[in-house]
């Protein structure tokens, strides 16, 4: 039997697209719940939480916040890595325009060429993205960095709002 409960991004989206923000008793799930908890994660992570918002919500001022201080964060670690060249605050904003929206064009994100002249799609990965189904990015150390950091900041945010979730659950 498989588990239907929805995961933690799901309800953070949901719960940031609704209008009924009333609290349930009986559950620690609600949208109140799980942006309460977002609100405390953010405390502690702002950069993942701030990327988890631009993912679910992206306003562009949040967009412009995020790539501030994923700037900010990079400059910091090229001043440690002399390995990791280049404008942190460009390669910031590169690295989250990829993150956001770096479909593989060629193959629209599925992975395999198309059969010409049909709809259907060949076994044949894409010749572009190999059948990743993302575009290629720079591959500066910069970059590579960027990259990791951006699925450390995705992981991490889920995770912390779960953790403040079962917390409150707890008290």
């Amino acid at each position: 039997m498989t588990d239907e409960r929805p995961s933690i991004q799901e309800r953070y989206s949901t719960a940031r697209q609704t209008s009924d923000l009333s609290l349930d008793p009986l559950t620690s799930m609600s949208p109140a719940d799980v942006l309460t908890a977002s609100g405390w994660a953010a405390q502690e992570n702002e950069a993942a939480m701030l990327l988890w918002g631009v993912v679910y919500q992206g306003k562009t001022s949040d967009k412009l916040r995020l790539v501030e201080v994923l700037g900010s964060q990079l400059n910091a670690k090229m001043g440690k890595d002399r390995r990791l060249k280049g404008d942190a605050w460009k390669i910031a904003a590169e690295m989250l325009a990829w993150f956001l929206h770096g479909t593989c064009r060629p193959c629209g994100g599925l992975g395999y060429e198309r059969t010409p002249g049909t709809p259907a799609l060949s076994n044949r990965l894409c010749k572009v993205c190999q059948g990743t189904k993302r575009a290629h990015y720079p591959r500066s150390a910069a970059h590579i960095w960027m990259d990791a950091h951006l699925g450390s900041l995705t992981a991490k945010a889920g995770g912390e709002v779960m953790k403040k979730l079962a917390r409150s659950m707890e008290l």
